[in-house]
């Protein structure tokens, strides 16, 4: 299959350079069970991809019942994540470094689209020294519209001063598919927990199961 030369390569964050998606569901979960919450698995799992803000809707609109008990249960996991990527209990996700360093030694283009903010996705890439591997970082708290809409890659393009379609968007989430895509993207997916279903395998340009594969397309 011929592939057409791209300018640049723009992430997702969580769950794709870096191996945060099970843990967050983990620290969700036992903090929820302190306080008497049912496995709220099913429900995070849509939360994929979202911002901290669209999270924090639909939790809220799951647990009604319990709506005087997430205020603490956010902060407890808040502190649960901060343990673990401060301890270093969240590395990359296999195959980026290479990825990555691959792109900065060729001269590629690089962004970070994530619906974490900036202050913790600025920490966790601190933390594992991979700051210096984007050129440009696009958070959730800085955009209007999270995640699937296509703000969060479209201001990522503009930033980067390249058009959607030199670029390859790499993206583990349904959510982050769907905004990838409508911004007009290559759309990757390589995927954490969530497999793909039928809907997004038809949205999808190509579906890899190691991220270290998108050197094929360049």
């Amino acid at each position: 299959m011929e592939y057409k030369r791209f300018e640049g390569v723009v992430f997702d964050m969580d769950g794709v350079v870096i191996d945060t998606e099970k843990m967050v569901l983990e620290c969700w979960n036992e903090a929820g069970m302190k306080h008497g919450l049912p496995d709220m698995t099913e429900v995070l799992k849509q939360c994929i991809g979202l911002n901290a803000r669209d999270t924090d809707d639909l939790i809220r609109a799951n647990f009604a019942d319990f709506a005087g008990e997430l205020d603490a249960i956010k902060e407890e996991k808040k502190i649960m994540i901060r343990e673990r990527v401060d301890n270093g209990q969240v590395p990359p996700k296999p195959g980026v470094i290479e990825l990555l360093t691959y792109l900065k030694d060729k001269g590629y283009k690089t962004a970070l689209a994530t619906s974490t903010s900036r202050k913790a996705a600025t920490h966790e890439l601190d933390i594992l020294d991979l700051t210096k591997f984007f050129d440009v970082m696009v958070t959730g708290d800085e955009i209007a519209k999270g995640k699937p809409d296509p703000e969060i890659f479209l201001t990522a393009c503009d930033k980067l001063g390249v058009s959607p379609e030199k670029l390859i968007g790499v993206e583990d989430s349904y959510n982050g598919i769907k905004s990838c895509k409508a911004a007009g993207l290559y759309t990757v997916m390589v995927p954490d927990l969530l497999p793909p279903t039928d809907e997004i395998r038809n949205l999808a340009d190509e579906i890899f199961d190691s991220i270290i594969t998108v050197k094929k397309l360049l």
